[in-house]
């Protein structure tokens, strides 16, 4: 059966940046080499191609379940998202599943993203996946992991984020309240990262502190990311009103 695999709307282009593997051929290539009496510097080359290719390794990022709907009895559309927290620009293969607890329905396939994510960064990717014994609607365990062939050892996850401009921007009207702090972070847009702001009074007493997952717009901007995310706390108009600064810290 045909899967269709579309676009998230984060792709603003009509052309999908993933793709489906249907399979992978295997090919074997005998290589005949001819020794000859003078091999010296054909061995350091081959040497330095075996060194240079060794440093290339399968490196695994970071995947997050955000959703699934059934399309029909056999079929299931799931929403997830990779993060990049290398150093280097990938375009990582993820397999995806989902399951019933039992494991009696069930299905996976693997898709390929066409375009890089950059570091720091996260894509969200739609798929469709075939569901064994018409089982869509009883499988809803997601399992799946994201990988890349590399050179890249290093990680960007911990790492602290430049924050600035922080702005009181707690407010309200009779419809509710809440206290939160605007600010920038020096990243490029759409660079995701985790922030924990806290709310201080004139005094520098603690009134609360709010953890988010937070993403850059255009201009630095650190809004919430994800559809549970805010970057605001609801509250009571005194509170809101009595927070005078914030001290604010995100990292990758």
């Amino acid at each position: 059966m045909s899967i269709l695999v579309f676009m998230t709307p984060e792709t603003p282009t009509g052309k999908p940046w993933f793709k489906k593997k249907r399979f992978i051929i295997l090919m074997v290539f005998v290589f005949f080499g001819v020794v000859g009496q003078f091999t010296g510097s054909d061995s350091t080359s081959t040497n330095e191609s075996s060194s240079s290719e060794s440093k290339s390794q399968v490196r695994s990022y970071p995947v997050k379940y955000l959703s699934h709907a059934v399309i029909n009895p056999a079929t299931i559309s799931v929403r997830f998202s990779v993060t990049n927290d290398g150093s280097q620009p990938v375009k990582p293969d993820c397999t995806i599943r989902m399951r019933d607890a039992s494991g009696t329905y069930r299905g996976f396939d693997v898709f390929s993203l066409l375009e890089n994510i950059e570091p720091g960064q996260s894509k969200q990717v739609v798929g469709q996946l075939t569901i064994t014994k018409e089982g869509a609607s009883f499988a809803d365990q997601f399992s799946g992991e994201c990988t890349a062939n590399t050179t890249d050892t290093t990680s960007n996850a911990g790492n602290a984020v430049e924050i600035y401009d922080v702005k009181n921007c707690s407010d309200g009207d009779e419809e509710g309240w809440y206290w939160g702090a605007c600010f920038k972070a020096k990243l490029s847009p759409m660079s995701q990262m985790d922030c924990e702001v806290t709310a201080y009074d004139a005094n520098g007493g603690v009134v609360g502190t709010h953890s988010f997952r937070g993403n850059t717009l255009n201009d630095g901007t650190v809004t919430s990311y994800g559809q549970n995310e805010r970057w605001y706390v609801d509250s009571t108009k005194a509170v809101a009103q009595s927070v005078k600064k914030f001290d604010v810290s995100c990292t990758l």
